[in-house]
């Protein structure tokens, strides 16, 4: 698809990344501990906090949010090589991200994201607290294959 482009072979740190951040995407509750758990893996990273951001909110939310918006969504946490595969295919424009249709909007599961997001930056300097995620629109366009988009 035009625009799409694939995302270069991923190195050590950024699957640990994708694999945290895939915590606050899992159908539970989410501890302290998992907020200090991913701030962790990020500070370990090595990122800078612009990266981060484009980690979380342009990469790992497309491949995951579909999980939050379902009735039993995967609680038991999401296998790195499945979740490495699902976040280039999207990243390709060889999957859609999200359903058309589903109990949750996908703007409901950005503020619940960005909520957790807050509580993981809590435990991280400054410079990660300051910046401002992308917007909704950029968010949604990411992933959406010829078709009407998930509903707001």
């Amino acid at each position: 698809m035009p625009g799409k482009q694939a995302l270069p072979q991923p190195d050590a740190a950024r699957v640990a990344l994708w694999s945290a951040f895939s915590e606050l995407f899992l159908d539970t509750d989410i501890s302290a501990d998992t907020h200090r758990f991913v701030a962790r893996q990020i500070i370990e990273s090595g990122s800078p906090p612009e990266t981060v951001l484009q980690v979380l909110w342009l990469e790992v939310f497309p491949a995951l949010c579909d999980n939050l918006r379902v009735v039993a969504g995967e609680w038991a946490g999401f296998n790195d090589e499945w979740l490495s595969e699902r976040v280039a295919s999207i990243a390709a424009g060889q999957a859609s991200a999200y359903a058309p249709f589903a109990l949750v909007t996908v703007n409901q599961v950005i503020k619940a994201i960005e909520t957790q997001w807050e509580l993981c930056a809590a435990c991280l300097p400054a410079s990660y607290r300051d910046l401002r995620r992308p917007s909704n629109q950029q968010i949604k366009r990411v992933g959406v294959i010829g078709r009407v988009t998930a509903r707001d």
